[in-house]
């Protein structure tokens, strides 16, 4: 309600030094008592002087805003003053201009997530000392942990928080997988565990979600006559800083604990790490311009492939495009999964005769949610040859690919008649481990396959005592 003196205000044209003025005033309007001569007061002091329409202003502050303001109406009082005609029309004077003579803090409550959202039990952290608290932290500490958001020069020493592998793409290239060091590898944890598994996210995606899998990702395209498969170009690197702290200021956190979450998610990558990256061989000079813009990508603040709490937050961030391809899919009559970058969608004879348009369409979704499609790894794949989808083979039944379970066939036979010494050809440190991963992969997706292909045989053990065992 706003009477002819207080016309309706145009944010449009807000200048810094009034901004800041109607920002103190409505920090001093919540410090303290409410009864009118301690707001006056108050008012005062930030102006440092009494200007004659402070009346008229905490007059016009009851009519909006009633007897209590509440510290989560902060930005609505700040708007409410600024479109004060007496206190626009006293800045616009040619004499003396009210100045902010004084200062009150103001510290943003912890707000409310959205209406689904709560019933989630997330974490109260209303200011920085709450989260470094929460943390176990010292402010300090907190500070430099969440430093990601300041340039970084230099890669080494005992003030940085990562360190970096260049890992070889199979198709080319390489990728940078960047690794916290233990103590904020820890506080990633904490803030993944607490907040970020709380937060459904959307049915679509499969990736890094408890309960769910490659199989679950998988296993709606089984028995479809023809499948699509859309990669996402450098996922992480594409979910900015600006991207997470949305997330956490929807979750409800105030402004500067959401900065300091974004901060312990969210890294820069040194320029000397880049300069330090392999060179790698390009098919032309448009790969080679790609590449570089690539690692452009990775010097503003972005989620680090290799941090544990960067796969809830790219679902997080995700929902949006998963909400749009999902209702996009069903519209068409087609099944939608996504597990991490893949997009995998479904359907039958008739999806295939209109599957140039609906690529056309998912890809301007995808751009315009702010991601990269790689136009390179997009297949579309029908019966007649094998659907691979997140490395299973869904034709007719899930299935791992035969030349996967013929090789891991193969290496459980030589280990167990030559010893598994000479069978670790790609010098893994823990052999044992991983062809029990291997057998466990096959046994989630096949657990007939997995006892017949096995025929009963378990992972050996790499002890000296087994290192040349007869073959049965």
């Amino acid at each position: 309600m706003h009477d002819e003196s207080h016309p309706r205000f145009d944010s449009q044209y807000i200048e810094p030094d009034l901004l800041a003025l109607a920002t103190q005033l409505a920090n001093a309007l919540l410090a303290g008592e409410q009864r009118s001569p301690a707001l006056r007061k108050r008012l005062q002091t930030v102006l440092g002087r009494n200007w004659p329409w402070l009346a008229q202003l905490i007059r016009q502050v009851r009519l909006d805003f009633g007897d209590g303001i509440s510290s989560a109406e902060h930005d609505e009082l700040v708007r409410s003053i600024l479109a004060f005609a007496p206190l626009r029309r006293a800045f616009e004077s040619d004499g003396e201009v009210p100045r902010v003579r004084g200062w009150f803090p103001f510290q943003p409550p912890m707000g409310a997530p959205p209406a689904r959202l709560g019933a989630i039990d997330l974490p109260a952290l209303a200011t920085p000392g709450d989260l470094a608290d929460w943390l176990g932290l010292r402010i300090g500490e907190l500070d430099w942990f969440a430093g990601s958001l300041r340039p970084q020069v230099a890669a080494n020493g005992p003030l940085w928080h990562y360190s970096y592998c260049w890992l070889a793409k199979r198709r080319g290239g390489y990728r940078l997988i960047e690794i916290p060091k233990p103590r904020l590898r820890n506080l990633q944890r904490r803030i993944l565990r607490d907040i970020l598994e709380r937060v459904p996210v959307h049915p679509a995606a499969h990736g890094c979600v408890r309960g769910r899998s490659v199989v679950s990702a998988a296993l709606p395209h089984t028995g479809t006559d023809v499948v699509l498969q859309i990669d996402l170009r450098e996922f992480f690197s594409t979910v900015t800083a600006a991207r997470v702290h949305a997330v956490f200021r929807t979750l409800g956190y105030p402004p500067a604990v959401a900065r300091l979450l974004t901060g312990l998610a969210t890294h820069s990558t040194p320029h000397s790490v880049l300069r330090a990256a392999p060179v790698a061989e390009h098919a032309d000079a448009q790969a080679k311009r790609s590449q570089m813009q690539r690692q452009v990508l990775l010097t503003v603040p972005h989620l680090p492939q290799g941090a544990p709490s960067s796969p809830a937050l790219t679902n997080l961030c995700a929902y949006r495009l998963d909400l749009r391809l999902s209702g996009a899919a069903a519209a068409c009559g087609v099944g939608y999964t996504r597990y991490v970058d893949d997009l995998i969608f479904s359907g039958d004879v008739a999806f295939a005769r209109k599957i140039e348009r609906f690529k056309s369409m998912v890809y301007s979704i995808i751009v315009d949610e702010g991601f990269e499609p790689h136009f390179q790894k997009t297949r579309a794949r029908t019966q007649a040859t094998p659907q691979h989808v997140v490395g299973l083979v869904v034709n007719r039944r899930l299935n791992v690919p035969r030349c996967e379970f013929d090789a891991l066939k193969a290496l459980l036979h030589n280990c167990r008649c030559h010893g598994p010494a000479g069978q670790n050809r790609h010098a893994h440190p823990m052999f044992r481990q991983h062809l029990l991963g291997c057998i466990a992969r096959v046994a989630q997706v096949n657990p007939a396959r997995a006892a017949r292909g096995c025929c009963g045989i378990s992972a050996p053990s790499t002890g000296p005592d087994r290192a040349k065992p007869r073959c049965a």
